[in-house]
């Protein structure tokens, strides 16, 4: 499949990858970001999208060309929180669709893409919650981290680890 958006978020033409997947597979690696964010967030008010926003943006500087290109359509896309599908963005529909998309990825690209595609996810789930200090939150290296998001991104690590040590 070839999978290429018009042009990337900086407005210069997209390089054009030729993956093996299928359109429904392509479209849920594009869509898991958002999803994740989403569900990270959770209605709470106390956290941070604007950093899942740039989180997901950071995948512009991974080390695999699968993340860069998930990037690219991502913003080329322009969806709106509407166009985000609230039954999918249940937490644990989430984690199942993180496991199902880093083993096909490890199956057809290979473990090092699927790890990168996996972190990058954690990333986007926990840079939500740093946000300011409220209680139920813990301290981990100077970053204030909300306890129920930190059971989603070690739910999305053991997903990961599912499906790369199996």
């Amino acid at each position: 499949m070839s999978s290429q958006p018009a042009s990337g978020p900086s407005g210069r033409p997209a390089i054009r990858v030729d993956l093996p997947l299928r359109r429904q597979e392509w479209d849920l690696l594009v869509r898991l970001p958002r999803t994740v964010l989403v569900a990270a967030c959770a209605g709470d008010k106390h956290v941070d999208a604007v950093a899942g926003v740039e989180a997901i943006a950071a995948g512009q500087r991974s080390r695999a060309l699968l993340v860069r290109g998930v990037v690219a359509a991502i913003f080329a896309e322009q969806l709106t929180d509407n166009d985000i599908d609230a039954t999918a963005a249940e937490p644990t529909t989430v984690l199942v669709d993180c496991g199902h998309a880093v083993r096909l990825l490890a199956e057809r690209l290979g473990p090092d893409v699927a790890l990168a595609y996996g972190e990058w996810l954690m990333d986007i789930a926990a840079s939500v919650g740093r946000a300011a200090w409220a209680p139920g939150r813990i301290r981990l290296g100077g970053v204030e981290i909300q306890l129920a998001e930190r059971r989603f991104v070690n739910g999305i690590a053991l997903e990961l680890a599912r499906a790369l040590y199996r």
